[in-house]
């Protein structure tokens, strides 16, 4: 006689349960990475643009900058951020009260000290939501010494707002713009944007196809 090789109800039920860890255990992380990549791509478009910006810039504005400078006036970060804001994609129209009390981090977790040239407390918004931080650096600058920073949270208000993370950002040179992390060579680069560090060189790993 042949032997009734069904599965039983028991097997059934204990297949069905393992798949369902098995989707439970899959899913966020398959929705983790989605976030992650596009979040990348957000900022490859981005910079991809800002260089564009950066370019008619240096024809379109360039000497407005250097002639604020020249004059050493009290309110030379807000003319200059005036100056500077469309080429940031900045939309004049969005209210920034919303971002009174934003505020992003290095990527293991750490606080940003007022003394580091990463830290601002002038944002606005982009057209699509995201946020920008500005900082005017050093009207003495170079090709060599960074005139300033922008920081570009592809995330918009929604956390984790860490750098690395969903924020990313450039020095402005005189005649260039360099991704933070830039300067890093590839194994520093790679460390350096492991979690348990500043994530510093994140903006410039993601942008050579680095691995998330």
């Amino acid at each position: 006689m042949k032997k009734n090789k069904a599965f039983s109800m028991l097997e059934l039920t204990i297949v069905a349960f393992l798949l369902a860890i098995t989707i439970v255990v899959c899913i966020p992380m398959i929705s983790n990475n989605t976030k992650e990549a596009m979040l990348i791509s957000g900022w490859k478009k981005n910079y991809s643009e800002l260089r564009s910006n950066f370019e008619v810039f240096n024809v379109s504005d360039k000497e407005n900058i250097e002639n604020i400078c020249a004059a050493n006036l009290s309110d030379t970060d807000d003319r200059i951020f005036k100056i500077i804001s469309p080429y940031l994609n900045v939309d004049i129209n969005l209210s920034v009260s919303s971002l009174k009390f934003y505020n992003y981090k290095y990527k293991n977790g750490a606080q940003i000290s007022m003394q580091s040239s990463l830290f601002t407390k002038r944002f606005a918004f982009q057209e699509n939501g995201n946020i920008v931080g500005f900082r005017w650096l050093d009207c003495a600058c170079s090709d060599t010494t960074p005139c300033a920073m922008a920081i570009f949270d592809m995330n918009g208000l929604k956390s984790p707002n860490r750098l690395g993370e969903d924020v990313f950002g450039v020095y402005l040179f005189k005649n260039r713009i360099e991704a933070f992390g830039a300067d890093y060579s590839a194994e520093d680069m790679e460390l350096n944007c492991q979690a348990h560090s500043n994530g510093m060189s994140c903006s410039e790993y993601y942008l050579r196809g680095g691995r998330f």
